[in-house]
């Protein structure tokens, strides 16, 4: 890990990381951020660009939205992209560079951001989740997971609201990844948990082939993840990372 260079106010505001290792081809930076020290100049002096719904969001939303631009930004300048108008679609999918494939992700004090160049990665997708407390699990659990998926976390070595929280992250990463290439809004009942590999970091899914047939026979997608437990941070962070077609 090596810092980004900040300014003095974005450093007041968050930290920022960056690793070009984790997740090779693709670049991931992330940052811890204070909301409440957050002002909404940052746009400006940063050159982030501030769509007008956001000037009329609450502060809160507006740093979450200034933590993953400015990473954004930054994850371009690498790829020698300057000054590039990060605009969202309408459905709120970021329009990458046309050499650039990438997602964007938050909590309420973390963000990150990941980037590859399309000729490497053809679809990519990033999530971080709060892990879930025992009792919201229990009442989320039915609109994410079906009944074999709950078997297949009882049989693994994570702790249910642990293993919920991963397959809540993981498809919506799946959803970020997929949605730009398929055009078409699914659930969380398209992607099937179907694998956990504890000693390597990995979650296997099948997706419903009705949708989009992927670049195997069993419409098979490995996701990465990482369980964050540090004393005032406990998260999860999945990535779908599909590789570009070999020419």
């Amino acid at each position: 890990m090596s810092e980004l260079s900040t300014t003095a106010s974005v450093e007041a505001f968050m930290h920022a990381s960056h690793s070009t290792q984790s997740y090779s081809p693709a670049l991931l930076l992330s940052a811890d951020f204070n909301n409440k020290v957050f002002e909404p100049a940052l746009f400006d002096q940063n050159s982030v660009y501030c769509p007008p719904a956001m000037v009329k969001a609450s502060r809160k939303r507006q740093a979450e939205y200034f933590a993953g631009r400015y990473l954004a930004a930054a994850a371009m300048n690498t790829y020698d992209i300057h000054q590039f108008k990060l605009i969202a679609d309408a459905n709120r999918c970021p329009q990458w560079p046309t050499t650039l494939v990438g997602s964007i992700t938050h909590t309420d004090n973390y963000a990150a951001c990941i980037t590859a160049k399309k000729s490497d990665v053809c679809a990519i997708g990033i999530d971080a989740q709060d892990i879930l407390d025992d009792a919201r699990a229990e009442r989320l659990q039915s609109r994410i997971i079906d009944s074999a998926e709950v078997r297949l976390i009882s049989q693994s070595e994570l702790a249910p609201a642990l293993g919920l929280s991963l397959c809540f992250s993981a498809k919506e990463a799946i959803y970020k990844a997929l949605y730009p290439r398929i055009q078409q809004y699914f659930g969380f009942s398209a992607a099937k948990l179907h694998g956990i590999d504890t000693n390597t970091g990995k979650l296997t899914f099948r997706f419903d082939p009705a949708l989009w047939v992927l670049h195997n026979e069993r419409n098979t997608l490995e996701l990465r993840y990482q369980i964050d437990m540090q004393i005032n941070n406990h998260r999860v962070l999945t990535c779908l990372m599909l590789p570009a077609a070999k020419k």
